[in-house]
């Protein structure tokens, strides 16, 4: 069931509350004696309740739908190399960070990194193919910040003399400014590069070092190996079914707050 659907699913039911009450006020006869014990004043705030729980899971979905697009927008983006539209999915503090490169700090940063990754504009015989899959998206409670969690899958090409494959994830923090989603940090981790004739079964480039000629703010945050090392980046997310955190990376680790029995 799409956001919509299970939206219109959810206020049917309080439509029709909302109507009988309606109808109820018109009445001009004496009012019977609630059924139950519930009187009138209660019935309407229960239905206030739930409607103020309506409109907060609307905010939630239209949160989703918005996060959702605004990191395929940066995909498409890098897709055609438009690089100045990327840099303006940030905020003016945010912050980029993908596989080696270091970290770039503020938004005019984040400019000159995209810019330093060649011309802007698709180019005849380039192929940057940049897709976001398997989303996973949670919003903060008070609605102004997200986290999103995406895999990377990369097509890179210039005809006819190489390609690439290319995997990563990104584990991105997002933040509302004036009602609209923005970058706050942007993290991209590198799962693997290789080259198209040997794949990945047999060739993965090392950790991508920062450009000599656009040295970083600071070094990377996170130090990793990528495949055929095993490394995973770090979950935002607790388990949605168990409610244990990200525990792999230490045999030894134990949720409390999970494991503790009432």
């Amino acid at each position: 069931m799409n956001n919509r659907r299970l939206l219109a699913h959810r206020l049917v039911p309080l439509a029709i509350v909302s109507g009988a009450l309606l109808c109820a006020g018109c009445d001009s006869s004496p009012p019977a004696a609630p059924a139950g014990g519930t009187d009138l004043t209660a019935a309407i705030a229960d239905l206030e309740n739930a409607v103020a729980a309506a409109k907060l899971e609307l905010q939630r979905l239209k949160d989703v739908d918005e996060l959702q697009n605004i990191s395929g927008a940066y995909g498409h983006y890098v897709d055609e190399s438009r690089q100045d539209d990327i840099a303006d999915l940030f905020m003016v503090d945010g912050v980029v960070e993908i596989l080696g490169r270091g970290v770039f700090i503020g938004q005019d940063r984040v400019r000159q990194y995209m810019h330093n990754l060649g011309p802007v504009g698709g180019r005849e015989g380039a192929l940057f193919n940049h897709m976001h899959l398997q989303p996973v998206i949670d919003v903060a409670p008070d609605g102004q910040t997200a986290h999103v969690r995406s895999r990377l899958f990369v097509m890179f090409g210039i005809h006819p003399t190489r390609a690439q494959w290319g995997s990563g994830v990104y584990e991105n923090v997002l933040a509302k400014e004036d009602g609209v989603w923005k970058f706050k940090y942007l993290h991209g981790y590198q799962t693997f590069y290789t080259n198209y004739e040997d794949g990945w079964a047999k060739r993965s480039s090392g950790i991508f070092a920062p450009y000599d000629r656009l040295p970083p703010d600071q070094p990377q945050s996170v130090a990793y190996d990528p495949y055929p090392a095993a490394f995973v980046p770090p979950f935002h997310y607790r388990n949605p079914v168990s409610g244990r955190g990200d525990h792999y990376a230490d045999p030894n680790w134990r949720d409390q707050s999970a494991s503790a029995t009432p």
